[in-house]
């Protein structure tokens, strides 16, 4: 039993002092109870405590920046189907650019008839004829159609 007895000279750790783990720094003595020491760890490992949000909302699929890719291209870039995916699409042609300090407005009708367009009713209608004094609906309504007719050339 000599042998197993402690000297008082021996810490109460002495025993894992040259251990070959590796997995602590060191030991030390806590209430009676042996606990180990941590290697010290850097300050980019951080611990998540929940799960990051990995979807994506429908606003960000909608508006997300694509590549500029078309149907006979050859290396293009995969993406998840989509049946209005611009990969399936044909090419198509840049916009023109516009002349430096040009307008884009145009004031255009395409009701209106430009040549006449401040002339008034009056001027528009009136002949200078005399009353029709017939009273025959048909005989009125060829006369007014043959007028509109030749207005209109």
């Amino acid at each position: 039993m000599a042998a197993m007895a402690k000297s008082n000279s021996e810490g109460a750790h002495d025993f894992v002092k040259n251990s070959k783990v590796g997995s602590a720094t060191g030991f030390m003595m806590v209430a009676g109870s042996m606990l180990a020491i941590p290697h010290k760890t850097g300050t980019k490992m951080k611990m998540q405590t929940a799960p990051r949000f990995s979807g994506v909302s429908e606003y960000q699929e909608c508006y997300k920046e694509i590549p500029h890719c078309y149907a006979s291209m050859d290396r293009k870039p995969l993406i998840a189907y989509h049946p209005n995916a611009t990969r399936s699409r044909l090419a198509e042609e840049d916009a023109p650019v516009p002349l430096k300090n040009a307008s884009t407005i145009a004031f255009q009708d395409r009701f209106c008839v430009h040549n006449r367009r401040f002339v008034t009713t009056h001027k528009n209608y009136y002949t200078g004829e005399m009353p029709d004094m017939r009273s025959n609906p048909g005989m009125i309504a060829d006369s007014t159609r043959l007028k509109r007719m030749l207005q209109d050339k």
